[in-house]
């Protein structure tokens, strides 16, 4: 909802809220486009990683890997990185070596490195310290890496048996080849998984279930903070679906990009409710970005591609006198295919997806004026190339003290200062792909001292998909693509003087 419309809606009202519309607006495409810069979710918090993931997608029928990598890649196996890889910094940014390999000793500034299995960085500066190699690290493209070639897959994601017990013929200890998962995060398909604790400092609790056919999801947040309480609860359900790519590189350039979704089916029931105790009220913290809900290593060449599904949150009443109470809820339905296509630059939609909104009854309580919007974008199905998706599982086999402690020493080189203000400004999204279904629900309120007491509930549905210019290459823009949307509204009483349906 843009903030005009925004304005529109509060103005047919003629309130004067505290909340000002067009910061509402701006928080809420923080939330609806996944970029929110600063965020306390709990990375390692439980959720689940799946314990049988694919080992390599070659293994799937129509599977195509055959690429040339660039002059400056450097790539080291698989079985040599997990011998002399000894660290990876919290942030993903610097790698800690030992120096018996002469790959690692030779690398310098301008190299990519593609560690199979594991990560694929451009290096930006390089330091020793004894027998220690440590490497500062930015993002790396496709075309960083790719020279000629072309990656295509179609994987099906499969709830059930991606989070099944292990087999018996499983190793006992980590290996490389499992993703260095360790066997804490093994689940049998119908355990629950939960968690529970602060997220952007709201009080956060989340459950997830993998079953035969699909995961279920149920989460609550809430928040009290100058006088307001605040809360939403939402459960829901994503059916098993395929996870398809095209990546097509020629002569160092990205002819094209295509990332689907395909036969997603899902639903998703969300409740909310605030009040306002006090004098001074107000959330000053909207935005919750939620742990994982999954996550599932889909390496292909020893090229190590992370599936995420994640879920975002906004949640912003805005009250205008001192006893105040509202509460509602919505429910979605999507089914279809979510997905697009980057081909000479241009974004197009390769979407079917469709979806319908029920908004449920909406009660108030105030003699002011008063509005709530909630937003959520759940599920948000991403591809990443970046680290960030996969620092939880690479700690386990490479744990950050030691790369951090060396963090200072970098930064003190002459490349490292130039590298530490660069990774400062570069570290702020992933190399990554998605496609996310996304629910914004306004509700505005006149108030019983109104001449005419007008509810206006609006329910805004839309289908996204997107890649940024980390994955898609330096000389690409971020491609951001509205795939659709529908609006569904609640007029009370349902009259043209209280708005526009």
């Amino acid at each position: 909802m843009s903030c005009t419309e925004q304005g529109r809606l509060a103005g047919s009202f003629a309130l004067k809220l505290q909340l000002k519309s067009c910061l509402v607006c701006m928080a809420a495409l923080v939330l609806l486009s996944g970029c929110s810069k600063k965020s306390a979710s709990p990375e390692s918090s439980g959720m689940p990683v799946a314990a049988r993931p694919f080992k390599d997608l070659r293994d799937l029928p129509g599977t195509i890997a055959n690429v040339t990598l660039t002059s400056n890649t450097v790539r080291i196996d698989e079985s040599t990185t997990h011998r002399i890889l000894r660290s990876i910094g919290s942030d993903g940014d610097i790698f800690v070596f030992d120096n018996s390999d002469s790959r690692v000793q030779n690398l310098h500034e301008g190299q990519i490195f593609l560690l199979d299995k594991v990560a694929v960085r451009k290096v930006l500066a390089v330091a020793k310290k004894d027998n220690l190699i440590i490497v500062g690290t930015d993002y790396a493209s496709l075309t960083d890496f790719i020279q000629q070639g072309q990656l295509k897959w179609t994987a099906p994601i499969k709830f059930g048996s991606l989070f099944s017990a292990k087999d018996s013929s499983a190793p006992s200890r980590p290996a490389p080849s499992m993703w260095f998962i360790p066997n804490g995060t093994v689940y049998a398909a119908g355990t629950e998984l939960s968690y529970s604790g602060k997220v952007d400092d709201w009080d956060t609790s989340m459950r997830v279930t993998p079953s035969s056919n699909r995961l279920d999801v149920a989460f609550r947040v809430s928040r009290s903070s100058q006088g307001m309480n605040v809360m939403t609860a939402a459960k829901g359900y994503l059916k098993d679906f395929l996870s398809s790519a095209d990546i097509q590189v020629a002569q160092g350039d990205l002819s094209n990009f295509s990332y689907n979704a395909t036969d997603l089916n899902g639903e998703v029931d969300v409740q909310y409710a605030a009040t306002r105790d006090g004098e001074a009220a107000g959330i000053d913290k909207p935005n919750i970005k939620l742990p994982p809900l999954a996550k599932i290593p889909m390496p292909i060449d020893g090229i190590p591609f992370m599936l995420t599904i994640n879920a975002n949150l906004i949640l912003k009443p805005g009250f205008g006198a001192k006893k105040e109470a509202a509460s509602g809820s919505f429910q979605i339905t999507y089914s279809g295919d979510e997905g697009f296509q980057v081909k000479g630059g241009d974004p197009q939609s390769s979407s079917t997806i469709d979806g319908s909104g029920t908004i449920g009854r909406v009660q108030t309580a105030s003699l002011a004026p008063h509005a709530i919007l909630i937003g959520l974008a759940a599920p948000k199905i991403t591809l990443s190339l970046g680290m960030q998706s996969a620092m939880d599982v690479l700690q386990q086999a490479f744990p950050s003290s030691l790369a951090d402690s060396l963090g200072d020493f970098l930064a003190n080189t002459s490349a490292g200062k130039w590298a530490k203000k660069k990774m400062n400004s570069s570290f702020k999204t992933e190399a990554a792909a998605y496609v996310q279904t996304v629910a914004v629900g306004t509700m505005a309120s006149e108030g019983s001292l109104g001449l005419l007491p007008c509810k206006l509930t609006r329910l805004l549905l839309q289908f996204e998909g997107g890649a940024d210019a980390y994955l898609l290459g330096q000389k690409a823009a971020d491609k951001h693509l509205m795939i659709a949307k529908k609006e569904f509204v609640v007029r009370e009483p349902d009259v043209k003087a209280c708005g526009d349906k």
